[in-house]
């Protein structure tokens, strides 16, 4: 049976979005703080010991860690917003095959990327380092130099980080997913204003 060509036009048009309702500014905002001290993070663990001098490392160990503790400040606070402050509803016509998926990755990269820079605050502790929020205030100590420990924990921080690598790349993948394949305005709802 011959398909009409509005039925054809309408399976390929972009669908437009029916409740795509934006998250909130402060949402937005903490949204994009985190990715951009998420991509300060990965330049500075992974990129820049790759091309500086060995001499640049204590450098770069000192910044890590001051990111870091920035990192955990912010999602502590993104964390006290997002519990005070609900999610938008997702839009009536997602699976909710995908709206568990998507629940499920947003609440783990919340406690990744709390935990990651815990587990880093504990590891520089125990490697006899102390962490200073912002690069300014000094972080109390929460354990006593012990290298052993120190590379455990810092062994378990980066099986985490990897875990953090995997959760980025379902959040992209998902983003990209709604913004070409489903067209369903999705995406907007985090883009600022």
């Amino acid at each position: 049976m011959p398909t009409s060509p509005r039925a054809t036009a309408d399976r390929t048009a972009p669908r437009q979005p029916q409740d795509a309702q934006p998250y909130d500014p402060v949402s937005r905002g903490f949204h994009w703080l985190v990715a951009a001290l998420v991509a300060a993070q990965i330049v500075i663990a992974l990129l820049l010991p790759a091309v500086l001098p060995d001499s640049a490392a204590d450098s770069l160990s000192a910044w890590h860690l001051a990111m870091g503790s920035t990192v955990l400040l912010v999602m502590l606070l993104r964390l006290g917003w997002r519990l005070t402050h609900p999610a938008p509803p997702a839009p009536a016509g997602l699976p909710p095959a995908l709206r568990l998926l998507a629940r499920g990755t947003h609440w783990s990269l919340y406690g990744v990327l709390i935990l990651l820079p815990l587990l880093g605050w504990v590891a520089a502790n125990a490697y006899d380092a102390t962490p200073r929020l912002l690069g300014l205030l000094p972080l109390p100590r929460l354990v006593a130099p012990d290298k052993a420990f120190a590379e455990t924990i810092g062994g378990v921080h980066g099986t985490v980080a990897l875990l953090l690598f995997g959760l980025i790349a379902l959040h992209v993948a998902g983003a990209l997913h709604h913004a070409l394949i489903r067209r369903d305005g999705v995406i907007r709802r985090m883009l600022p204003r």
